[in-house]
């Protein structure tokens, strides 16, 4: 189901439900800084953002069985505290992320079948990447049927900075993809408001 490869510094360890990082040597991890203010809206492509060389730098850090970068390139789902962290489709059906400092040192890669992320029965929502830990901050990734569009998401309460990041192709499950700036719990609920193609207003859950 899953298939990680860890460059340069190593990963801190992180419950996962598709793709992950690995353990890091001596156990729990300190906790990362605090999440920035609320926010939203589309993540800029890694095209638009910094040296044009990145889009051909961070599908190679995949190993090759995973197949490569598809037409639709590589996302920046998240820019904070000297790291970025991308998200790109392959060839091979798999969804790939890759957290890399501006230096071009890379923390974490991994890759994975999005098929296997599959929403809770009557839910919208699936965890595809973590709850895990940035070089900065806690994050998880989820993917939300497409049509149901993201307008607020709290964790016990808290309203959480959150990024729109792209919309699959209809191969790896055409689901929109939200990058979801996590406090320094990594357990409990999200509290997802969403709206409708046809604007009528809901709220999901997703456990943690």
């Amino acid at each position: 189901m899953l298939s990680t490869r860890s460059l340069g510094l190593t990963a801190i360890s992180l419950s996962v439900a598709l793709l992950a990082g690995c353990g890091r040597e001596g156990g729990v991890p300190e906790p990362p800084a605090a999440p920035a203010p609320v926010t939203s809206g589309a993540g800029p492509t890694a095209k638009s953002d910094g040296p044009d060389d990145w889009t051909a730098y961070v599908p190679g850090l995949a190993a090759p069985e995973h197949g490569t970068v598809t037409g639709a390139g590589v996302s920046l789902a998240r820019r904070a505290g000297g790291y970025r962290f991308y998200l790109w489709e392959t060839s091979g059906r798999k969804v790939c992320t890759a957290q890399v400092t501006e230096s071009k040192v890379a923390r974490e890669v991994a890759c994975g079948n999005p098929v296997e992320a599959a929403p809770a029965k009557g839910s919208k929502l699936a965890r595809l990447a973590g709850p895990g830990t940035g070089f900065a901050e806690w994050y998880v990734m989820i993917a939300v049927e497409h049509g149901a569009e993201v307008t607020s998401i709290a964790h016990e309460g808290k309203a959480l900075s959150w990024t729109y990041v792209r919309t699959l192709a209809a191969e790896t499950t055409g689901r929109d993809v939200y990058y979801v700036t996590l406090p320094d719990r990594t357990y409990g609920w999200l509290d997802v408001s969403l709206r409708g193609a046809g604007g009528q207003l809901g709220k999901d859950r997703l456990r943690l």
